[in-house]
């Protein structure tokens, strides 16, 4: 934090620092209860709230690339890193039309894609567990029973998911 603090006092020398002594009574005369989305309302210089609705959205960032530092160096035991066009097929972004992050129709549930084997996917759902076939225990299930709901690029829209959503 004291990084970003630096970065930012020198990039925009007109910002200040809001305490939360400041933020507080400001939370009180705008009506609003203690959440981190209504402390940001308070925080910014909106002077008088028309309509404070009560469904949010949430969003996701999602790394599309592997960047271990194991990878980067030689392995235990080798002299050289682990640079083969096998390791590489581990970063695949895109399989059958199908791309990594998609939201994705399955089972009667929604979920987005984590990642690709040679004939299957991995799906998770909202809450980062995978969505397996009824009945079986393993991950993978196959690219004949997804439906693609739409493409995400690098970042997840978490909420409004319904299974009998459009």
């Amino acid at each position: 934090m004291n990084t970003l603090r630096i970065r930012t006092f020198r990039r925009y020398p007109d910002a200040r620092i809001i305490y939360g002594s400041e933020t507080t009574p400001r939370r009180k005369e705008l009506h609003l209860e203690k959440t981190h989305y209504n402390d940001a309302i308070a925080i910014s210089a909106i002077q008088q709230i028309k309509q404070n609705p009560n469904s949010m959205f949430y969003i996701k960032q999602f790394r599309k690339k592997k960047r271990s530092l194991h990878e980067a160096t030689a392995r235990k035991g080798r002299k050289n890193k682990n640079l083969t066009k096998k390791r590489n097929k581990k970063n695949t972004k895109e399989m059958k039309g199908i791309h990594l992050n998609n939201t994705v129709r399955i089972f009667g549930k929604v979920g987005f894609v984590s990642g690709f084997t040679t004939s299957g996917l991995y799906i998770k759902d909202t809450h980062n567990v995978y969505i397996t076939k009824p009945g079986k225990t393993y991950k993978q299930v196959g690219f004949k029973d997804v439906t693609v709901k739409n493409h995400n690029n690098n970042w997840q829209f978490i909420s409004h998911l319904a299974p009998d959503g459009a």
